[in-house]
């Protein structure tokens, strides 16, 4: 420990010299009146009364030559044992302080330094003699002087302590290094505030990992911000190929119900053609009368009713819808087979349903029968590429486990291992030229995304299968 904490000048006359002397006079006089008391009371004699006087006075000095002997001794045996305690404490201090990893100071109410540990002397590069001349405020940059009067006046003065408060400290060679501490008050026998003590911690590795992490903070912030600009381009992007893929998606399912369409009108459109050429052939045999007028007139009607009918069918079926509404999967399944069935029926496909429940759920009944078309469509492209001799798609809806399931399968037997696993991507396609490769990836966007199901494929014994979970 360097330097020496003054307290001042010591008052020799302690409390147990005091207590000595009042204990020694009461003695005295006690004895010298209660003795006097008694002799003259029983003796009358002048001269027995002086020569019992004489024996008293010998028998008063051995009495309080022993008292005294006895009180001095225990003085100087308390007196030794409260040295030799403030010592043991004191090299405690010593040690404790000498110990430490932060450095300690000791400065009277002036801000003069009266004691400090190694670490301290260390920590600022003067000597032991250097720093017991000065003032932490000269150790202080000046800046900081407000800031920690308004702490000693604020904090360590009316309660005793401060809180934990950073500064700065001026080291030897002149630089500037941070540190953070923490001052205790000492108060004297009277209360006042006699000195302050700190334990204070060099800082300086804490502040660059501070500064580091700063730094590194606003590079990532930095960073952040760039990713997110290419986040939201990378969405328009995205945003702006989904448009275009939904329009080609649109254009190509436009294609496939004209397609559907015309098997749908080729019987009624045969039929009305066959009626329009009964009627000349009707009229050159004379045939030709109101009542086979209306009969022809009510059944060309028929067919074109039949037709329009057919329209507003294909119309209804292609209406985007707006809002999630509670459906029954199986009808939804039944018009998408309506749509495409006069299609099957064309190449001689035979569509096989098994309703084994009627499942209801919420959803977008128009965009998940459109799911169901554009699979059966792929069905019938694979059965009419591969040449199947008896052409079959089978359909089931069921209920797993409260949740609607649609099977899917056919027997053109299969899809390649080597690219089953890439049927829902965008732009692929086995079809070459004639496909877009759009269908099957719009279909798993409107089940896993709009509806928060699944869409999946599987080879079967027979063929591919698909599997729509919602």
């Amino acid at each position: 420990m360097q330097g020496i904490m003054d307290g001042g000048p010591k008052n020799p006359v302690t409390p147990a010299v005091i207590k000595i002397i009042a204990i020694y006079a009461l003695v005295s006089g006690l004895w010298i009146y209660l003795s006097d008391t008694v002799v003259g009371l029983i003796i009358s004699d002048p001269a027995t009364v002086i020569r019992i006087s004489v024996y008293k006075g010998f028998l008063f000095v051995a009495i309080t030559s022993a008292l005294l002997y006895h009180l001095v001794s225990r003085h100087f045996l308390e007196s030794n044992l409260l040295k030799e305690t403030i010592k043991n404490k004191e090299l405690l201090f010593i040690l404790l302080s000498e110990g430490m990893i932060d450095a300690y100071v000791c400065v009277d109410m002036t801000g003069k330094i009266l004691q400090f540990n190694e670490v301290y002397r260390a920590m600022l590069g003067y000597e032991a003699e250097e720093l017991l001349s000065k003032t932490y405020l000269e150790l202080t940059p000046e800046k900081w002087h407000v800031m920690e009067r308004n702490i000693i006046n604020r904090q360590v003065i009316p309660r005793g302590y401060s809180e934990i408060y950073e500064k700065e400290y001026y080291r030897k060679d002149g630089t500037i290094f941070p540190v953070e501490l923490r001052i205790q008050l000492i108060r004297d026998d009277q209360g006042n505030p006699s000195v302050m003590w700190a334990i204070i911690r060099d800082i300086t590795e804490r502040k660059q990992v501070e500064e580091a992490l700063a730094h590194n903070s606003q590079q990532l912030k930095e960073l952040n911000q760039a990713l997110e600009i290419r986040v939201e381009k990378k969405i328009l992007e995205l945003r702006q190929r989904d448009q275009v893929l939904l329009q080609q998606n649109r254009l190509a399912t436009m294609g496939d119900m004209i397609h559907n369409i015309s098997h749908q009108w080729r019987q009624p459109l045969n039929a009305l053609g066959l009626t329009i050429q009964l009627l000349p052939l009707e009229f050159e045999k004379g045939n030709f009368d109101k009542e086979f007028l209306d009969k022809s007139v009510q059944e060309a009607m028929l067919l074109i009713d039949y037709m329009s009918n057919t329209i507003d069918d294909f119309r209804y079926f292609f209406k985007p819808d707006k809002e999630k509404e509670e459906f029954n999967v199986s009808q939804s399944v039944a018009r998408a087979i309506q749509i495409i069935k006069a299609s099957y029926d064309f190449y001689n496909i035979k569509i096989v349903t098994n309703y084994l429940d009627e499942p209801v759920i919420q959803g977008y009944p128009n965009e998940y029968a459109q799911v169901v078309l554009n699979i059966l469509g792929n069905a019938k492209d694979a059965l009419l590429e591969g040449n199947v001799a008896n052409p079959q798609v089978i359909v089931t809806t069921s209920v797993e486990e409260g949740r609607s399931v649609v099977y899917v399968s056919d027997n053109a037997g299969g899809i390649p291992d080597e690219i089953i696993y890439k049927v829902f991507d965008p732009l692929f396609s086995t079809k070459g030229p004639q496909g877009t490769g759009i269908g099957l990836f719009m279909s798993k966007n409107i089940i896993e995304r709009n509806m928060n199901g699944r869409l999946t494929v599987r080879n079967s014994a027979q063929g591919a299968e698909f599997r729509i979970e919602v």
